[in-house]
């Protein structure tokens, strides 16, 4: 078996379902409404943490509780074939690493791992911040990967402020012996934003790209032109990643 790194997004990737939107179609409609409204204000290009802090500080103003929060994930769709997949692969190839790189959070990400068996599954999980806030323990405060604070991250191919998972694919890279020390190096996702990690990765790398979502119509329409290498397979079930 070659090294090879496995590079997950979360939502709708490695998950059936967007965590930020689930938590509020679960528990509030009304809610489920606000946030959208929020993602589409302005330019619609709102930064997702951000929007999703707000209306979680909305939930908890209407009553809700952590459990409540915690129960919402516990039952987000994750199909068996994706756990199949991870698992045998993870039991037969000592010699794959598994990274998760998601803009959901890390309350999220663990406690739908936790419910799955798979807290040990990802040698590292790179995501937003999360934590229960220690004045008010039912209410759940998310920040940003890359702080408002802090210098942008200047990406030009669309990542939002909050993380450039290019950036973030790099730097996991370079502090894991370099690209070169894995074989290969495969990246499964369905989003805009991970068109930018699959341009920093080489020919012979491979991109599996969720059919009918925005990753899939990006490569169509920019791979070429950006001089995009890998090799792209498009998937539409979790029995198709496990294959």
């Amino acid at each position: 078996m070659v090294k090879q790194l496995v590079v997950f997004d979360f939502d709708w990737s490695f998950v059936d379902q967007d965590t930020d939107r689930w938590v509020f179609e679960v528990l509030s409609t009304e809610l489920r409404r606000l946030l959208q409204s929020r993602k589409s204000a302005g330019s619609g290009m709102q930064c997702t943490p951000d929007v999703v802090n707000d209306t979680m500080k909305d939930l908890y103003e209407k009553g809700f509780k952590k459990e409540d929060i915690l129960e919402a994930l516990r039952i987000l769709p994750f199909h068996p074939a994706m756990k199949r997949a991870v698992t045998s692969l993870q039991s037969r190839s000592k010699d794959t690493t598994f990274l998760c790189l998601s803009n959901s959070n890390e309350v999220y990400i663990g406690t739908i791992l936790e419910k799955h068996g798979l807290s040990n599954l990802f040698a590292d999980i790179i995501t937003n911040p999360a934590h229960w806030n220690p004045d008010a323990p039912d209410h759940l405060i998310i920040g940003r990967r890359l702080p408002a604070s802090e210098p942008p991250h200047g990406c030009g191919v669309g990542c939002l402020a909050n993380m450039c998972k290019g950036d973030e694919l790099d730097a996991y890279l370079a502090s894991h012996g370099g690209k070169d020390s894995y074989e290969k190096i495969v990246y499964v996702g369905d989003g805009g934003n991970d068109f930018c990690p699959l341009l920093r990765m080489r020919k012979g790398d491979l991109g599996l790209v969720r059919k009918g979502l925005e990753l899939d119509a990006r490569v169509k329409e920019e791979g070429e032109k950006a001089g995009l290498k890998i090799d792209v397979k498009y998937w539409e079930q979790a029995w198709q990643i496990d294959e």
